[in-house]
């Protein structure tokens, strides 16, 4: 048995450094509790005490050192072993200008939560959220010199040397203190973690285990999926836009401080989600005798797939004026062949054939097969006239591997199996296999959460397909670092807040990259993933993570009379798409809720929806 490391209790005043709790004639003393929670996990529960005479203002910290070097550290959501990947300007290693990061509990997917590891040894630090003094705290680490490193869970939550304020912008640092009255004893709790990891890189997912045990409340989903399915039809139809003759789904609605109008640019996956909306609308018009729908969704696919550049690539964003942009990006073309392949198939089987649809999903595919690289893999954006690869860079051109194998179950041509294959392995083992990915948030160049969907996606759809245990392993890693994103816990709600007027819980939500700290609804695109890893493996934790992330992507979508929010009415179905929890983004964050009804977040949850109702009840939660 690995000895347990040894914990340090400091303090500091306005006008100190940090000295020891511990120390005789000290301000403060720390008195401290240890309960073991687990064989890897043990709770210690501090009671700190003014032993002076008069109030005291101060911040407190625990700190333990590890007894074995690093190779890799985590702040999950925040820091992914110092967030080299990438152009943004996001807080990048462990330090600025030798002063050490601190982020709050707000900020991180687990509460002030740090993880340093080697192939062999981890240690982990996070706060519980049994009560506020504990949930108010901060995090750092701070590597030493002999290769260990130092954890540091520090009371109340502030963030230092700067606050990382927007995407590449910065604010004054946000110090904070606690007054500590004479006599009287300030509890916090902490949980710390020791033990193997789960696989090099990877000592994460064992904490983030823990912290779904010891942190997760009850969530209960706000809607059935039935009622979801018709709420993210009818926001779908407050999307459509003609253009020339053509009926197409926009970006989203914006508000303009009178009314909501739309943002009028067209886009076949990612943001405007096209492809995905036309292939439910086919779907539901076909369930409920919905003719007009039907052919709403059919002639949307038509638009997309009979309008391609002199490479046969599909254009996949259009301007107002259905001015096509020359060039694509491989998520855009993934959702692409993705839904013509399962619109076909769905159609075909309704006795309707649309070889167009089949031809413009073979076609992308086939170029980029044509065109994988050991280097870049399917690179990331093309230029659809030239044939140019424009970028090459990031994880996003794993976004085939499920689009591949949604046209091998179509067409059965083993060409496309064995392309999502050997992507599937490209992609692990280059990035998802050091607990990274990266470039599928467009607006972004940085590590993200997005592009770990299609590695889980694609690696079960090959597990499905051969039942090789490879793939399984894959796609457990790969929801494993997806919910490194997750968020495990309530924050605080600040008073006044949009958060604490709507209750809106943190819980199950998902930050959306290093670049840009919002948590958004995304996470509902891969509960269906989740829930396929729970039949697969048998853990129910993955079964506790589809729950949370699901009851959390659709509790804030409107009812079928609407909502009322800050002071004017959302139409049915309708949700936002950033949720300001941390100081990050919007002018009254932390807590606040944005204004923009984009396209994407219905999408996935329409799907999602489709997804639940067509499985068993134990399923479908």
């Amino acid at each position: 048995m690995m000895a347990e490391l040894p914990v340090d209790f400091l303090y500091r005043t306005p006008t100190t450094g940090f000295v020891s709790a511990a120390a005789r004639g000290g301000a403060v003393r720390a008195a401290a509790q240890e309960r073991p929670v687990s064989a890897s996990v043990r709770e210690i529960t501090v009671a700190w005490e003014n032993t002076g005479d008069t109030p005291l203002v101060c911040q407190l910290e625990i700190r333990a050192k590890t007894d074995f070097p690093y190779r890799h550290y985590v702040i999950p959501a925040v820091i992914y072993n110092g967030n080299a990947w990438g152009k943004g300007k996001e807080p990048k290693g462990l330090a600025l200008d030798g002063k050490p990061w601190v982020f709050d509990h707000r900020r991180t997917a687990i509460p002030a939560c740090t993880v340093s590891e080697n192939g062999e040894r981890f240690f982990a630090m996070f706060a519980s959220n049994k009560d506020a003094a504990s949930l108010n705290a901060s995090c750092s680490m701070i590597p030493c010199e002999d290769g260990r490193m130092l954890h540091r869970i520090l009371y109340p939550g502030m963030e230092t040397p700067l606050t990382y304020r927007d995407r590449d912008r910065y604010a004054d640092a946000r110090e904070a203190f606690i007054t500590l009255a004479p006599g009287e004893p300030f509890r916090t709790t902490v949980y710390l973690m020791e033990g193997a990891p789960e696989k090099e890189y990877y000592a994460t997912a064992l904490v983030e285990d823990a912290a779904l045990d010891l942190l997760a409340r009850p969530f209960s989903p706000r809607y059935t999926p039935e009622e979801l399915e018709t709420l993210c039809c009818a926001f779908a139809r407050t999307l459509l836009v003609e253009r020339n003759g053509q009926t197409l789904i926009c970006t989203g609605n914006l508000w303009n401080g009178e009314a909501y109008t739309h943002r009028v640019d067209f886009e076949f996956g990612w943001c405007g989600q096209n492809g995905l909306y036309a292939r439910q609308m086919i779907r539901r018009g076909f369930e409920t005798d919905d003719t007009d729908l039907v052919r709403t969704g059919t002639a949307i696919l038509d638009f997309w797939a009979d309008r391609a550049g002199k490479t046969g690539l599909p254009y996949t964003n259009y301007n107002a004026d259905l001015i096509p942009a020359p060039t694509a990006d491989v998520c855009n073309l993934s959702y692409a062949v993705a839904e013509l392949a399962v619109a076909y198939r769905y159609l075909a089987e309704k006795g309707v054939v649309k070889a167009n649809w089949l031809q413009a999903a073979e076609t992308t595919a086939g170029f980029l097969l044509d065109r994988f690289s050991e280097e870049n893999g399917f690179g990331k954006a093309w230029n659809v006239e030239t044939g140019e690869c424009v970028d090459g860079g990031g994880t996003i051109g794993a976004f085939m591997i499920p689009a591949l194998c949604e046209l091998y179950a179509v067409t059965r041509d083993r060409r496309y199996l064995e392309g999502a294959q050997r992507a599937c392995r490209f992609y692990r083992d280059r990035d998802l296999a050091k607990f990274y990915c990266t470039a599928g948030a467009l607006d972004t160049c940085c590590i993200d959460k997005e592009t770990s969907w299609p590695l889980l996606s694609g690696a079960l759809a090959l597990y499905e397909t051969d039942g090789d245990a490879k793939w399984l392993d894959c796609a457990k890693m790969a929801g494993w670092y997806f919910c490194s994103w997750m968020f495990h816990h309530d924050t605080l709600p600040v008073p006044g807040s949009d958060f604490a007027t709507c209750g809106f819980r943190t819980l199950g939500g998902t930050s959306v990259s290093t670049q840009h700290h919002h948590l958004d609804p995304w996470g509902a695109f891969a509960v269906p993933g989740m829930l396929k890893l729970w039949r697969y493996t048998g853990d129910c934790h993955w079964k506790r993570r589809a729950d949370l992330l699901w009851a959390n992507a659709i509790q804030n979508v409107a009812p079928a009379e609407g909502k009322v929010f800050h002071g004017h009415r959302r139409p049915a179905g309708a949700q936002n798409e950033g949720y300001f929890h941390c100081r990050w983004g919007g002018a009254n964050a932390p807590g606040e809720i944005n204004e923009w009804l984009v396209s994407w977040p219905q999408a996935f949850i329409w799907n999602t929806a489709s997804f639940l109702r067509d499985q068993d009840p134990a399923a479908a939660g």
